[in-house]
């Protein structure tokens, strides 16, 4: 009986203990200032589709059409950088990557909300030569994480901007 009562009570405290912290999951709910978001992205991104997905996750509808949007997210010159950080023995033993991308928040009518800046993510991959595939499989990780943190990065931009955004919209509707 005792141990029933500590496998479930136990949880249980420590459920109510998080709730009651104010804890909660990152997030980001967009879609209360936000109705529409066009992504307008040159030829050289292709770090769109992942931001969309974030965009959608958000519980923002993508609209094709910047003039339906509340907001235009432009992103260009999307460069993705690989450089040895140190050598031994004449090789390459650890590689410093960089991923960077330039972005602005515009309104469907063109006016800057933000300004075009540019974000980068860095990362060091160790490289073992006794194991290939292991680190070429580490650098795929480590390009996946750098892109997410850049699209969480934009987001934050775009979450910080979107009550200014919508208040601009309603005032505009009244």
């Amino acid at each position: 009986m005792k141990r029933t009562v500590a496998r479930v009570g136990l949880p249980c405290a420590v459920a109510l203990l998080v709730a009651g912290c104010g804890f909660h999951l990152r997030t980001w709910d967009l879609g209360t200032a936000l109705k529409a978001v066009h992504i307008d992205a040159d030829s050289t991104v292709d770090l769109d589709r992942e931001l969309a997905q974030a965009i959608r996750s958000a519980k923002v509808r993508l609209t094709t059409v910047a003039a339906e949007a509340d907001v235009v997210v432009k992103l260009a010159g999307q460069r993705q950088n690989r450089r040895s950080a140190s050598v031994t023995a004449g090789r390459a033993a650890e590689y410093e990557m960089s991923l960077s991308i330039r972005f602005a928040l515009e309104s469907p009518s063109g006016e800057v909300l933000t300004a075009a800046s540019e974000l980068t993510s860095e990362r060091v991959a160790r490289l073992d030569r006794d194991n290939i595939v292991g680190s070429s499989e580490e650098q795929a990780l480590l390009v996946r994480e750098m892109r997410a943190d850049l699209v969480d990065r934009i987001v934050r931009v775009l979450g910080a901007r979107s009550r200014v955004i919508a208040a601009a919209r309603d005032a505009g509707q009244s």
